[in-house]
């Protein structure tokens, strides 16, 4: 079918059209219908309008009081970043902490020597760095006139390039380097002993080692080379100090002696953080022939006790009141006053005043001198 011809079909004949007699009625009904929905949509629009106007103005304090608060949070949390914080994985790890403290002393020279007797090794630590290892072989315990190497924190006090033994009939000594009592350095003619070296030990008492290797070490080292024998359990250790660093006087022997006792006292005793170790550079030829005691590290406690506060709060009279108000209240530590409760010093260093150091002859006894320094003497033989 065209569409002309569906246009025609659709359009109504004027013949046709049907008269409006019965039908006026329900036109002028659906004019009143249109105009009440009209007059109903005229009325819904600005209601809906007033709803979205009243929702609009309920949520915008809401918007507000996220963003304050969100505002606030990250003030609090910038506040949190100033305060310091407790570290409560340090806290626990405090038995871990304090085993692996250690009494650091600290050398000016350009090296110093690390004995190994468990290892039979003896290790040059240089200031660059560098540390070279040389098999040794140290005394033999229980043997006849012989005497187990001992550890202690020594110094080198004798250089000789040839040494006769008085002990063992003029024995010849090469590079001879004594550092605690008649125990030291030294090559032998020959080179038998080499087996032996790095092994076991196989002296009477003293450190033996190839001829080449101590022939470097006795150039190197010089009256006052500080060394360290231990078999791994050596509560101190040497370190060296900075080029530019200076002790804050002019120390005595005994003022080094008590530095000593203080600093390896105060972790001994678990007062770590209560005493404060003291940094000075030690000076080897201070140090006694028996040598310095190192203690164990097993007898160190397996806790450090903490520093502790008090409130410290000033009355200050208040005249309208009649009565005492506390003003200026704050928390004092009591580190700074352990001189003058407990008689403990409270800086972190030493005066730049040469003054004596006070520490309890107990103390020095205890943890300086060497109880197994002193070692006996074998008259040669008739």
């Amino acid at each position: 079918m065209s569409e002309q011809n569906l246009n025609n079909d659709l359009q109504p004949e004027a013949d046709n059209f049907p008269e409006p007699e019965e039908n006026s009625e329900d036109i002028f009904s659906d004019d009143t219908t249109a105009g009440k929905q009209g007059s109903f949509a005229l009325f819904l629009l600005p209601l809906i309008f007033s709803v979205l106007v009243f929702i609009g103005f309920t949520q915008e304090p809401v918007k507000q009081k996220s963003v304050k608060r969100s505002s606030t949070e990250e003030e609090v949390s910038g506040k949190d970043r100033k305060t310091p914080k407790i570290n409560f994985s340090a806290l626990l790890a405090a038995e871990e902490f304090s085993k692996n403290l250690r009494d650091t002393v600290f050398t000016a020279e350009d090296i110093w020597i690390e004995l190994r007797i468990d290892r039979q090794t003896l290790y040059v630590h240089y200031r660059d760095g560098r540390i070279i290892s040389y098999p040794v072989s140290t005394g033999i315990s229980g043997a006849s006139k012989s005497v187990e190497s001992r550890p202690g924190l020594y110094a080198i006090f004798l250089k000789e390039e040839v040494h006769l033994s008085s002990q063992f009939n003029n024995a010849r000594m090469n590079y001879y380097m004594p550092y605690n009592m008649g125990i030291g350095f030294h090559g032998l003619p020959g080179t038998g002993y080499y087996g032996h070296l790095g092994v076991r030990p196989s002296s009477h008492g003293c450190i033996r080692m190839r001829n080449e290797d101590v022939k470097v070490i006795f150039g190197q080292s010089k009256i006052g080379t500080l060394v360290l024998s231990h078999k791994g359990k050596s509560s101190r250790v040497v370190a060296f100090a900075p080029k530019d660093f200076k002790n804050d006087a002019e120390y005595t022997k005994d003022d080094y002696l008590n530095m000593l006792a203080y600093n390896l006292g105060s972790i001994m005793e678990g007062k770590y953080f209560i005493n404060p170790p003291k940094r000075f550079v030690l000076d080897g030829t201070v140090i006694p022939r028996s040598g310095i005691n190192v203690v164990s590290t097993d007898n160190i406690p397996e806790r450090q006790i903490l520093p502790f506060a008090v409130a410290k709060i000033d009355p200050l009279f208040d005249k309208l009141t009649n009565s005492e108000i506390a003003e200026n209240s704050n928390v004092s530590d009591l580190s700074n006053n352990m001189s003058d409760f407990f008689g403990i010093a409270g800086e972190d260093s030493l005066s730049s005043v040469n003054v004596q150091f006070a520490v309890a002859p107990e103390l020095v006894k205890k943890y300086v001198y060497n109880p197994v320094g002193v070692l006996p003497y074998f008259p040669p033989n008739r």
